[in-house]
């Protein structure tokens, strides 16, 4: 992936970001965490400097949980206006925060979430990059918070 060659990417202008993976979700209200699906998430906006982007973005997990024998499926995540700043070349941060989201089977329930995460540049061509991204999301809702971690690998074109 490093190839040692020059490397500087051209930021400006529109960008979209998409990635998938591993989730982990734990949910304090039935105190249990699983392993499941991070992703698809999304995220679409505009460089505002060659270093800082403002997006709107969607993190999220996807997990089932065995609760009384039954199979529980749980969707839980958050979406709101984040920002990207690029600190090195190859390296992004990201911050931002919105609605904090859950539902399951015969429930919904909404509050206020936040976005943390950084990147790291596998390959970059031109404006098309590969990254692997962390990504933490915990979403504050009644009658509990639910945190969202993905370990990811997406495209973001910029």
């Amino acid at each position: 992936f490093f190839d040692g060659r020059a490397f500087a990417q051209e930021r400006s202008g529109f960008t979209i970001l998409a990635d998938l993976g591993v989730g982990i979700q734990n949910d304090t209200s039935i105190e249990e965490t699983e392993v499941g699906l991070a992703g698809l998430n999304v995220g679409v906006g505009g460089f505002l400097t060659s270093e800082l982007a403002l997006m709107f973005r969607l993190v999220s997990t996807g997990v089932s949980y065995e609760i009384g024998g039954l199979d529980y499926r749980q969707v839980s995540g958050v979406g709101g206006a984040a920002l990207q700043y690029w600190v090195a070349e190859r390296v992004n941060v990201e911050a931002g925060g919105g609605f904090g989201f859950w539902n399951g089977a015969d429930q919904d329930e909404r509050g206020f979430g936040l976005i943390l995460g950084t990147g790291v540049t596998l390959w970059n061509r031109g404006k098309h990059n590969i990254q692997f991204g962390v990504q933490y999301a915990p979403a504050f809702t009644d009658p509990g918070t639910v945190h969202n971690v993905g370990f990811t690998v997406g495209y973001q074109f910029f």
